[in-house]
């Protein structure tokens, strides 16, 4: 079968990979591949177990420590059991075209500009190139022109917003999450190779990029000092958030088309991560291609349901309450005198905790929870 993907990031050069080493011929189309994606470019031990990319030479800073913050004053440190990871999404996303290459995949450097269906194919004009295959896959990311012309564009309701700094230099492998009271969404401090990656994520609203921009600005200064922001270099991109009633609507396949990574909305709303779902997307497609309607069957039950019930989670996460104060600045002081809670709280953050399991292990833990407190007022 002839393969033509719209995108070599992560997800369609992963993509491409998996279809080349079973036969099929994979015509990859990008215009700047590799790129660096403005992101904090974490990876969670769960992408890192599952995905060989992460077992090769591939520049990475493994995290010893992650310290997540509610405001200025409520902190908790948490040590995972197995370091996570970041990596520059540029390098990244040259080992993987490197990969590619060598599986046979062809890459042309290109903008695609048209899509059309000529009988059972396709056709992609660029602005130099045309290209025809048998199915076409669209990994172009959050604003996909595959999805818009075949699907259902993504609304300004169903993105976030990510903007931050990349900072020259070396780091310590700390990985630094804060919460902002008034912030839907979070700040992030994360070392990379050769520079950190100092960014936030927030619903988009009107009006509200200014102000999200000018208490980026604040964080860094008060955790760098100033003089950092001569050499930061600024970015900004949307990211897929998408609420429940988006998923119940969230077309990502049809007649020999598929979505993958974020062009599907496969990013968890919570996090803002779209790693691990770039790669087992990718993965599934290349399994079911050939199988009419079992890709978005597989993706339902494989990421979709946690993907969802994340979605029906996030605004109690942002906005709930509990034990009378706002949720993530009681999980953070629970997490500080409990070694269970940090334990769970690690897994999540890690990937090896899933939402759909969360409830119930946190009942399970009542007793253990109860015990941890009790031990630290002694």
């Amino acid at each position: 079968m002839q393969v033509a993907i719209t995108g070599a990031g992560p997800a369609g050069c992963w993509a491409a990979i998996q279809l080349a080493n079973r036969g099929h011929s994979v015509t990859l189309i990008d215009a700047l591949a590799p790129w660096e994606k403005p992101c904090g470019g974490g990876v969670t031990t769960k992408a890192l177990d599952r995905f060989g990319i992460f077992t090769t030479n591939l520049p990475r800073v493994d995290i010893q420590e992650v310290t997540v913050f509610f405001g200025d004053r409520e902190h908790v440190s948490l040590t995972p059991q197995t370091p996570l990871a970041v990596v520059s999404r540029q390098e990244l996303g040259k080992h993987l075209l490197d990969q590619a290459i060598q599986a046979g995949v062809q890459l042309i450097k290109d903008r695609v500009t048209g899509i059309r269906q000529e009988g059972s194919r396709w056709r992609l004009t660029g602005r130099q190139s045309e290209t025809v295959g048998d199915f076409l896959v669209g990994a172009d990311g959050a604003t996909s022109m595959v999805r818009r012309i075949l699907g259902t564009p993504l609304t300004a309701e169903e993105l976030c917003v990510t903007m931050g700094y990349f900072i020259p230099g070396t780091f310590p492998a700390q990985m630094k999450i804060f919460f902002v009271p008034a912030l839907e969404g979070y700040i992030w401090s994360f070392p990379r190779p050769t520079h950190l990656s100092y960014g936030l994520i927030t619903r988009s609203e009107p009006a509200w990029n200014t102000r999200a921009k000018s208490l980026l600005s604040n964080f860094i200064e008060a955790d760098l000092g100033t003089l950092v922001m001569d050499q930061a270099e600024f970015y900004s991109a949307p990211v897929p958030c998408l609420s429940p009633k988006s998923w119940k609507r969230n077309t990502i396949s049809g007649d020999r088309w598929a979505l993958i990574g974020d062009a599907a909305g496969l990013v968890d709303p919570i996090t803002g991560e779209g790693i691990y779902f770039a790669f087992r997307s990718a993965q599934i497609l290349a399994e079911t291609i050939e199988q009419p309607g079992a890709y978005s069957k597989a993706i339902s039950s494989d990421v979709g349901k946690e993907l969802a019930l994340a979605a029906r989670m996030y605004r109690r996460f942002y906005r709930g309450h509990f034990l009378g104060g706002d949720f993530r600045k009681r999980t953070v002081q629970l997490a500080r005198r409990s070694r269970t809670i940090r334990q769970i709280l690690g897994n999540l953050i890690g990937g090896n905790q899933p939402y759909t399991g969360l409830k119930k292990k946190l009942f399970l833990s009542i007793p253990s929870v109860g015990w941890d407190l009790l031990s630290a007022r002694k």
